[in-house]
């Protein structure tokens, strides 16, 4: 869990990844075929689903981050996440190499423009907000965030605040996601809301609470011209 403050196909994406490694090109390289794979990598995500949704996660991620930042800048970030990547043996040591660099990108001002909002106001004061990309293929990656406005107001900085990211896998209905004694559990209720348990012990500051039923808010209703 992160304490912000207190009194945040498979294969498609690595060739192109690398061909913008390699080339200093920023156009997108023909899609690789799994037959074909060769490298550590590359068997890896071809032979993992969970692995090939975190893979198709990214590759929207990073084109989201690329609009709203300097292509030098996430460029550089990511092809060290790719030589760390590379570095891995197993699909565990892989899985926790994109988990990591996912939650970076969908924290990221364009990152999180390529998921859908649903946000919460329970209990009285916390402001809760679930940030989805997916469900793809059955797994989503999430990423939390928890804002209570304590009796003194946003004036006085009686402000709190926590965060926390995931990678569900959602094939049985619901996921559980434990880290440091603290259990969240998400269920997609249905296409416009989540239900998030929290039990445990969760350590967060203030009044913050990372359980409840989270909205997308209503699209508004375009004109008959098409306006907004």
């Amino acid at each position: 869990m992160r304490a912000i403050g207190g009194p945040g196909q498979a294969a498609a994406y690595i060739a192109t990844l690398l061909a913008s490694a390699i080339l200093q090109s920023s156009a997108l390289a023909a899609s690789f075929d799994c037959a074909g794979a060769s490298t550590t990598m590359e068997q890896l995500v071809c032979g993992d689903a969970a692995l090939d949704a975190r893979d198709e996660m990214m590759t929207t991620l990073y084109a989201a981050t690329l609009k709203a930042n300097r292509r030098e800048a996430v460029d550089t970030r990511q092809r060290a996440w790719l030589r760390t990547a590379q570095a891995c043996r197993t699909v565990a040591c892989l899985g926790e190499a994109y988990d990591g660099r996912n939650a970076e990108l969908q924290r990221s001002e364009g990152g999180a423009a390529a998921g859908t909002d649903y946000f919460s106001d329970e209990p009285e004061g916390n402001h809760g907000t679930l940030n989805v990309v997916g469900p793809l293929h059955g797994f989503a990656s999430v990423s939390l965030t928890s804002t209570f406005v304590g009796a003194g107001g946003e004036a006085s900085g009686d402000v709190y605040a926590a965060g926390t990211e995931a990678f569900l896998d959602l094939r049985n209905g619901r996921a559980v996601s434990a880290r440091n004694g603290c259990r969240l559990t998400y269920e997609r209720l249905d296409a416009d809301r989540w239900n998030v348990g929290q039990d445990g012990t969760c350590d967060l500051p203030g009044g913050t609470t990372f359980a409840g039923i989270y909205h997308r808010l209503p699209t508004k209703p375009e004109t008959a011209g098409g306006s907004p």
